[in-house]
């Protein structure tokens, strides 16, 4: 009877441990080394028939809903470089983010060890959202912080060969002028990771990696907490206040050009750094219209911005 008994509870433990996902949300986020991915538990797809493995990925899912360091994918959007802004107007509070800590697991590694060839800042008559880094051509880039990948794309006018990581806090890390991206969309990432190599793609005149900071969309000075003479960070926390980001109140304003005698649009592009088919689009004509002298031609809206 004595055996009975004890075969009886190991089999209702057996049967409890094969069905973990009974216990969890119809769509659960499942995670691996290396890329997010969603199914759903009435399907039984992607879910192993080993006991064992069902266990341990059930506990992989429930520890991942108490990770204090998760990464926040409100917004997420695969298709654009810009997925979004925050009013910076309206931002009253301190925010800090930790950035490096060995409790939380999070570290920093520089992107490439080489010198600012163009800071963050105004360059002639547009704004520069991030630093230009020395690179030659297949120079491997490094991921400055853990994230997922959300973006490559290739712009072919602008960044060139393109990846946008999101991190945790609000921030993400942009990557440009890559010759080769060596990563994919959803790919999760550790600091030092590669993620591409350097290139001389898109708007660039010689071989360097364009590399940003944002913070809810919104770049800021990358030096404010790194320091690009020594490759670390300034300090183990990220503290931004509004001061951050009120140069956005000047680099996003409109700039326009009044045509004279002897313009077009390639001198025009040539003077201001930008491109005859920018302007074409900015002002929704073609590289055929004809050019009034004394009429304005838009140069810079608050969306344009220097690669």
């Amino acid at each position: 009877m004595l055996k009975f008994v004890i075969a009886f509870i190991l089999f209702s433990i057996f049967l409890f441990a094969a069905e973990p996902d009974s216990v969890l949300p119809q769509k659960a986020l499942i995670q691996d080394s290396t890329t997010l991915m969603t199914a759903d538990s009435t399907t039984g797809d992607s879910v192993s028939a080993d006991p064992e493995m069902q266990e341990s990925n059930f506990q992989d899912n429930v520890d991942a809903l108490f990770v204090p360091d998760s990464i926040d994918t409100t917004g997420w959007c695969t298709s654009k470089i810009n997925a979004g802004h925050f009013d910076y107007k309206q931002m009253t509070d301190t925010v800090r983010i930790v950035l490096r800590d060995s409790v939380l697991g999070r570290s920093y590694c520089h992107p490439f060890n080489g010198y600012i060839t163009s800071p963050f800042g105004l360059r002639k008559f547009f704004w520069h959202y991030g630093m230009d880094v020395k690179v030659k051509k297949g120079d491997s880039i490094r991921c400055a912080f853990d994230g997922i990948v959300r973006v490559i794309q290739n712009d072919r006018y602008g960044y060139g060969k393109v990846v946008v990581v999101r991190h945790y806090g609000g921030l993400e890390t942009l990557y440009g002028h890559f010759s080769r991206a060596k990563v994919e969309v959803g790919q999760r990432l550790k600091a030092g990771e590669l993620v591409g190599l350097g290139g001389n793609t898109g708007r660039s005149t010689g071989s360097h990696l364009h590399f940003e900071i944002r913070y809810c969309g919104e770049p800021f000075d990358p030096r404010d907490i790194v320091d690009f003479d020594n490759f670390v960070l300034k300090s183990d926390t990220l503290v931004l206040t509004k001061a951050n980001f009120d140069y956005l109140a000047q680099a996003r304003s409109t700039i326009a050009h009044v045509i004279r005698r002897g313009d077009n649009l390639g001198s025009i592009a040539r003077r201001y750094g930008t491109t005859v088919r920018r302007l074409c689009a900015l002002n929704h004509i073609s590289g055929r219209t004809l050019l009034r002298v004394g009429r304005k031609l838009v140069i810079r809206t608050d969306l344009t911005a220097a690669p």
